[in-house]
């Protein structure tokens, strides 16, 4: 029997990258609006969540933000209606996850990628034609606990870490591509659970919380960003804080392999 994976790691990349696409854009065009409306308004455009100064954000810090949302949602996407399309259509459930994994595994480094040379692109037309305009990074104060559990847990779902890409665009691409990826297998598991178990599959938002909560913690810690006052490590090697958050992405992942394995498809 011919394997199916292949081809449905393709669908996977072709019809979330085009969610993407239009996402992307959607964060183009508001990109557009915030430098015209710094260009002819008094007041700047900047939100005061990471900027107290004048100026705009790159494009690439505002995809930052906002693709974690994104990608979680189309996580849920992904296993309440993708999995039963599949299925239906004579597609094996190991195909469908295999699938799914490796097609999202290629969005999360397209978008980073993608992102960072339309913003290289507007930073290089701005300063170009000389647009009276400052194109400002994202401040790393974002990222500063409160020091109470709840507040650090909305906060590293808000503000995953953060490396600035002037100061290295690879890495800068590497985190947010592992951030985005980490949040897709969040969401990902909670539409598993939900398909699964019904109401009581509410449980796994707090495991999708847990998951995006250690990521960022150990991300966090090698980056050299703030951290919860209860962790009293202060440093680790970034390799050993991949590594961990790649074992903890393949556990979760292992579990939503079981969760759609049980999933009851109607056709």
């Amino acid at each position: 029997m011919p394997r199916i994976y292949p081809k449905v790691a393709k669908d996977m990349f072709l019809v979330q990258g085009s969610w993407a696409f239009g996402f992307m854009g959607v964060m183009l065009i508001i990109q557009f609006v915030k430098i015209m409306s710094s260009i002819f308004s008094d007041v700047k455009i900047v939100s005061s969540l990471f900027k107290d100064s004048g100026g705009v954000n790159t494009y690439f810090d505002s995809l930052f933000i906002a693709s974690n949302i994104f990608m979680l949602v189309i996580g849920i996407i992904s296993a309440v209606s993708v999995l039963s399309h599949y299925v239906s259509n004579g597609v094996t459930r190991k195909d469908y996850f295999k699938g799914t994994l490796i097609g999202t595994l290629g969005l999360a480094i397209t978008i980073p990628v993608a992102g960072a040379i339309i913003s290289a692109i507007i930073t290089f037309i701005v300063n170009l034609l000389n647009i009276p305009v400052n194109m400002n990074p994202l401040d790393g104060s974002m990222n500063e606990t409160e020091g109470h559990l709840i507040a650090d847990l909305i906060l590293s779902i808000i503000f995953t870490p953060y490396e600035d890409p002037s100061s290295s665009w690879l890495l800068a691409i590497f985190i947010f591509a592992i951030n985005i990826f980490t949040y897709y297998v969040a969401g990902w598991l909670i539409g598993a659970a939900f398909s699964r178990f019904g109401i009581f599959g509410i449980i796994s938002i707090v495991l999708a919380f847990v998951l995006i909560y250690i990521e960022d913690i150990l991300i966090s810690i090698s980056l050299g960003l703030p951290v919860p006052s209860f962790i009293t490590i202060t440093e680790l090697p970034l390799a050993f804080s991949v590594i961990g958050t790649f074992v903890l992405i393949a556990i979760y992942c292992w579990i939503i392999r079981l969760l759609t394995k049980k999933i009851i498809v109607k056709y």
